[in-house]
C-alpha cells in the first residue's frame, strides 16, 4: 500500500480552500457563544506559562538559530541549510511599538494575528558518480514569510488559517526552488487529547507557483508534541506525507525533536531534530537539525 493513498482518495487540491471556509464559519459561530470566552481566558492563562515555542499557535516573540544536514537520495549528494527565524505576534503591541496612543480604540491582536519570517544559507554538494567527483553550490536561498490568523480557540481545540510566501531569493536554482511559492495553510491545535500537556497539531498546506518552475504539492503536516519534565523538555514527533501533483510523486519525511530549556525563565531552549526520508521518490535519505532559540513576551 503506498504511503500516500490518502492523497490518491480525497481532491487535495481544493482541500485547503474547503477548510479555511469551514474555519471562516466555525469561527464566527464560537464568537457567538459567552461560554466561549471563559475558555479563551483560560487557554491565554496557560498559555503564557508556555515559553517553549512548541505550540504553533502560542504567538510569542521568537527568534532562532538553525543548522541543517541533508544526506540526498542514494548517496547523490549533501545539503547544509543555515537559516535565521522570526516570529512575532501582531497588533496592539505593533502600535505601542510605533508610539500610538495606548489608550486608543486599538483592537489587540497579538493573540490573533503572527507572522514568521526566515532567511537561509544553502550549500549543496552533488556527486558525479560517473566521474568520481562533486561539485558544491552555494548562495542565499529562497525567503520564507508566513500569517497565521486563530479564528477560534478554547483550552481543548484552536483553529488557525494561514498563508506562507517562498520568495524566488535564491543565488540560484541549485540552493532554491527556482519559483515564487504560495501555500495556503490550516492548523488545527488540540490541547491534552492524548494525556496531561500534550498537544496535536495537524496542518495541511498546498503549495502552488506563481512564477518561475511549475510546482504543485500537498503537504500533510501531523504534529505531536508531548511535554515533559514540567514543561524543561519536550519531545515532538512530526510525520510529513506530501504529494507531488506535477511531478506525480509520493514520499514522506518524519521529524524527531527532543527540546530543552536552558533558561526556563528567560525562554531560552535549545533542540535536536533527527529525520528520515521514506517512499521510493524521497529527495534525501536522512537530516539532522540542531537549534538554539530565545522567546518572549
Amino acid at each position: 500500500m503506498r504511503i500516500m493513498k490518502l492523497f490518491k482518495i480525497l481532491p487535495l487540491k481544493i482541500l485547503p480552500i474547503i477548510l479555511v471556509l469551514f474555519c471562516f464559519q466555525f469561527g464566527f459561530s464560537q464568537e457567538e457563544a459567552k461560554p466561549e470566552q471563559t475558555e479563551a481566558e483560560k487557554l491565554k492563562a496557560s498559555q503564557k506559562k508556555d515559553n517553549t515555542g512548541t505550540n504553533p499557535v502560542n504567538f510569542t516573540y521568537d527568534f532562532r538559530l538553525v543548522q541543517e544536514m541533508q544526506q540526498l537520495k542514494n548517496s547523490s549528494g549533501s545539503q547544509s541549510k543555515t537559516y535565521v527565524e522570526f516570529r512575532a505576534p501582531m497588533g496592539r503591541d505593533i502600535a505601542n511599538v510605533l508610539g500610538e496612543n495606548a489608550g486608543a480604540n486599538l483592537i489587540d491582536l497579538g493573540s490573533r494575528w503572527a507572522v514568521r519570517l526566515r532567511g537561509y544559507y544553502n550549500n549543496v554538494t552533488l556527486n558525479d558518480n560517473s566521474a568520481a567527483g562533486s561539485t558544491t553550490y552555494s548562495g542565499i536561498g529562497d525567503f520564507d514569510a508566513r500569517v497565521l490568523h486563530v479564528l477560534t480557540a478554547n483550552s481543548k481545540i484552536a483553529v488557525a488559517p494561514g498563508l506562507e510566501v517562498f520568495f524566488n531569493t535564491a543565488t540560484n536554482d541549485v540552493v532554491g526552488s527556482g519559483s515564487t511559492i504560495l501555500a495556503p495553510v490550516v492548523f488545527v491545535g488540540m490541547f491534552n487529547w492524548l494525556g496531561k500537556n500534550s498537544i496535536v497539531a495537524p496542518g495541511i498546506q498546498h503549495q502552488f507557483s506563481v512564477s518561475g518552475k511549475d510546482v504543485s504539492r500537498t503537504v500533510l503536516d501531523l504534529y505531536f508534541v508531548y511535554m515533559l519534565a514540567k514543561g524543561k523538555n519536550w519531545l515532538i514527533v512530526n510525520p510529513q506525507p506530501i504529494y507531488d501533483w506535477e511531478n506525480e510523486t509520493e514520499f514522506a519525511q518524519v521529524d524527531f525533536e527532543w527540546g530543552f530549556m536552558i533558561a526556563k525563565a528567560s525562554g531560552v531552549a535549545g533542540y535536536v531534530r533527527p529525520g528520515l526520508g521514506i517512499g521510493a521518490d524521497r529527495p534525501f535519505d536522512y537530516n539532522f537539525e540542531f537549534g538554539i532559540k530565545f522567546i518572549w513576551r
